[in-house]
């Protein structure tokens, strides 16, 4: 990342309630709108009254937010500070924003102790961002690649058309490469270059191919914030409707990996269900693994948690399977990288084995992911797996060594999880379970041909519909049933 890109750093003051400087008014007006839109989108989706309902009230608002369009980009000036006790108003920005020239993110390195941003100028830094776990998260990368695209397409603008397109793909590769796991990554950029070939990608002038990149980049994180928050209703209501999980007075949840707004951009995934669940009225206790080797259970999910005012408990990762063996969890609830056409799951290391014990315990293994996880290109878990990241993150924490000097290391970026220990699949066209055949494939082609053409105004999104009897199957009921899939019909009843 240049060094004009990286965030410069000042004390941060408690946000003033009617600030005099106009433009702070309005990035205060922003922060607010982030907090205010995913609260009702959470409200909505928990209640499942159609969170629909809040995203079509907010979206011309959100648009604008979301892509600078409604003041000038701000400085890279960022906050630097302790964060106060969880609770307090001021402590919670955006996992992002995006500005005319920039895009700005939290960055995940520093929390829990400081909030810090960090500013991206172009694609390459964002891709650097990702390479550097500024951020993480699958469904959070993907939106934040096609944001990082429409910013190298604005920088691009006075290229000729023939470096321009170059300049555009190899952006779009070191995006890919900088997030190989992240199937929401690939689908991002297939779907930007989709749009540059539509717009004509050597005909068009710059500023033409800009504007279209950026309304693209706009609908997919539009898009996303809707598509998590319609997950979170249907993954209420399967935790609601079945009796392993909806007759116990406290549900306990067991969780690996980093789930929440953090990763999902507005609202979250796993963590979404969580809150729509105890949004709904019901006592939740969420065991959250401490997710080596970056702690990322115990600095962001515990902290995320906390904010929102869940309680929780940290485990050690090497704890959780003990726990599931001895009755403390009702369920466990995982995220996704990348999804095969099968169900197999690439998720977060400890994955596989928490899937394995909580089968042999009658226990819910429940994914939650949106349906840009899935990769169709993939037919089954082997097509997901990649190569290990850094040995450093597993030798070394906040700059220091933790194992002998010369210790060989080996850090598996990913767990494959069989979709025959996949108890559920929960996105936001409904619930899937084994054994999937093309629904999860079919249901993300069906996305894409229910989204507008490139220009035109998107329809009305239909109100998530209940998840009604459909329970969490007992995985040893499911070896040999036929398809399952609860998902809304086009005019907003349910089928099975």
């Amino acid at each position: 990342m240049t060094d004009e890109g990286r965030a410069a750093s000042q004390p941060a003051a408690p946000e003033p309630t009617t600030p005099a400087d106009p433009d702070e008014a309005m990035r205060l007006a922003r922060r607010r709108f982030f907090r205010t839109f995913a609260g009702d989108a959470m409200k909505a989706a928990a209640t499942v009254v159609g969170a629909a309902g809040a995203l079509r009230e907010g979206s011309a608002g959100m648009a604008s937010m979301l892509l600078g369009t409604a003041e000038p980009a701000a400085p890279p000036v960022v906050s630097d500070a302790v964060v106060v006790p969880a609770g307090a108003a001021g402590t919670w920005r955006s996992t992002f924003r995006v500005e005319q020239e920039q895009v700005v993110l939290l960055d995940q390195r520093r929390l829990p102790d400081e909030l810090v941003e960090v500013v991206c100028l172009s694609g390459a830094e964002v891709a650097q961002a990702f390479r550097e776990s500024v951020v993480r998260g699958a469904p959070l990368l993907g939106q934040l690649a096609a944001c990082g695209l429409a910013l190298t397409a604005e920088r691009s603008i006075l290229s000729s058309p023939f470096a321009r397109r170059a300049i555009l793909f190899g952006t779009a590769n070191a995006l890919r490469n900088a997030a190989p796991t992240a199937a929401p990554v690939r689908n991002a950029m297939d779907r930007m270059l989709a749009r540059l070939a539509a717009v004509g990608d050597v005909a068009a002038d710059g500023a033409s191919v800009a504007a279209a990149l950026r309304e693209e980049a706009d609908a997919i994180v539009g898009e996303a914030t809707g598509a998590h928050a319609r997950l979170a209703a249907h993954g209420a209501m399967l935790f609601a409707s079945d009796p392993r999980t909806a007759a116990v007075e406290t549900l306990r949840i067991l969780t690996i990996g980093s789930t929440g707004e953090l990763a999902g951009g507005q609202v979250g995934t796993a963590l979404a269900i969580v809150r729509a669940i105890c949004d709904d009225g019901r006592d939740v206790q969420v065991l959250v693994a401490e997710t080596r080797p970056w702690l990322a259970g115990a600095r962001l999910v515990a902290w995320e948690l906390a904010q929102a005012g869940i309680p929780c408990t940290l485990i050690g990762d090497g704890a959780a399977s003990g726990m599931l063996a001895c009755g403390e969890v009702n369920a466990v609830l995982v995220g996704a990288e990348s999804i095969a056409g099968n169900g197999d799951v690439a998720g977060d290391p400890g994955c596989y084995g928490l899937a394995v014990v909580a089968d042999r315990h009658a226990i819910p293994f429940v994914v939650a992911a949106p349906l840009a996880a899935v990769d169709r290109q993939a037919a089954d878990g082997e097509a997901l797996a990649a190569d290990p990241r850094p040995a450093f993150e597993l030798l070394s924490f906040a700059g220091r060594r933790i194992a002998p000097e010369g210790t060989a290391a080996l850090n598996p970026s990913v767990d494959i999880v069989p979709a025959s220990l996949v108890s559920a699949i929960v996105t936001e066209a409904g619930v899937f379970r084994a054994p999937y055949g093309t629904l999860l494939a079919d249901a993300a082609a069906a996305v894409t041909a229910d989204r507008p053409a490139p220009g035109a105004a998107a329809p009305a999104i239909a109100p998530a519909a209940p998840v009604a009897a459909a329970g969490l199957a007992d995985p040893a009921a499911t070896v040999g049933a036929a398809p399952t899939v609860v998902a809304p019909t086009h005019d907003g009843g349910s089928e099975a």
